[in-house]
């Protein structure tokens, strides 16, 4: 979308941290041509996570995305899109990856995923905490090398941003170099990898 336009982002809790970093990232990389409209809580109720889609169609007929910011905001979002039969004019960007929305994007309902690594997650948190444990100081430099600077416990697992596998615009050019770049189908096998139904 060169020319920019609206988007409204769907969030459990609107204050949690997670969200205010989703939110301002998604504004960030999406640029100064896309402007938010609002930013809709729904208290974690998946009912009114549906209910909130609608509003916002209603309230904003030129609405051009749809940002699901927590995972089932990712269902809710496309049982709206496909309950309006509005698919073809906005589009569907979401952050995780649960088995709907995967199946989902299979189905052409999702644009793109942002998704988290939970298996690194796992694997280098147990690593540090055996690490620390047994005072092993090698490793512990190893996977924070920066550790006694600023921010230097911080160890970032990387992110995926998920496209379906025909027809994207979106091209890994487009990303930093930490985060992956996947079609759907290599994706699935990622999961299939590490016995994920999904992140």
């Amino acid at each position: 979308m060169p020319e920019g336009g609206d988007y409204v982002t769907f969030v459990g809790i609107t204050g949690a941290q997670n969200a205010k970093e989703r939110v301002g990232g998604f504004a960030k990389g999406a640029g100064k041509k896309f402007k938010s409209l609002d930013n809709m809580g729904d208290d974690t109720d998946r009912t009114k996570a549906r209910n909130n889609v609608r509003h916002a169609l209603a309230n904003h007929p030129d609405l051009k995305v749809l940002v699901g910011i927590w995972s089932y905001n990712a269902p809710a979002i496309v049982d709206v899109v496909r309950e309006k039969k509005v698919r073809k004019r906005v589009k569907v960007v979401v952050f995780d990856a649960e088995p709907v929305a995967i199946d989902e994007m299979g189905k052409g309902m999702i644009d793109a995923m942002v998704v988290q690594n939970p298996y690194e997650m796992g694997y280098q948190g147990v690593r540090l905490m055996k690490a620390l444990v047994e005072k092993d100081d090698k490793t512990v430099k190893e996977i924070l090398p920066n550790k006694d600077k600023p921010n230097g416990d911080l160890y970032d697992t990387g992110l995926k941003v998920v496209v379906p596998d025909e027809g994207s615009p979106l091209k890994p050019s487009l990303f930093e170099k930490n985060t992956q770049f996947l079609k759907l189908s290599q994706f699935r096998d990622w999961l299939k990898k590490y016995d994920l139904t999904g992140s």
